[in-house]
């Protein structure tokens, strides 16, 4: 597999891309991902982990989130659900609105 992949119109990162894009160290995303913060779209043998633009972004708020607020990993858990959480609302009131 190359260092990027296009699967379904989604671009794959290697855990080294990942680590140049967002600079955090390939430890720390080991870390997040051990501690179920990001989601690799693939993972093979060892820690070949592979990773789309979402847990980029994730990437980055997590590292926000820990540079102006110091939350730890419980904390980054609770802030991510509640964040599923809204999205999830926002688009049933979507939904409902157009009918």
């Amino acid at each position: 597999m190359s260092e990027s992949e296009d699967l379904s119109s989604s671009t794959i990162y290697t855990l080294e891309m990942v680590e140049r894009i967002t600079h955090i160290s390939r430890d720390r995303i080991v870390v997040y991902y051990q501690h179920g913060l990001i989601s690799p779209v693939k993972q093979e043998e060892g820690e070949n982990l592979f990773f789309d633009d979402e847990a980029i972004h994730k990437l980055r708020r997590i590292a926000f989130l820990l540079s102006e607020y110091s939350v730890n990993h419980e904390g980054l858990r609770k802030i991510f659900a509640l964040i599923d959480e809204l999205e999830r609302l926002r688009e049933e009131v979507r939904f409902l609105r157009q009918k």
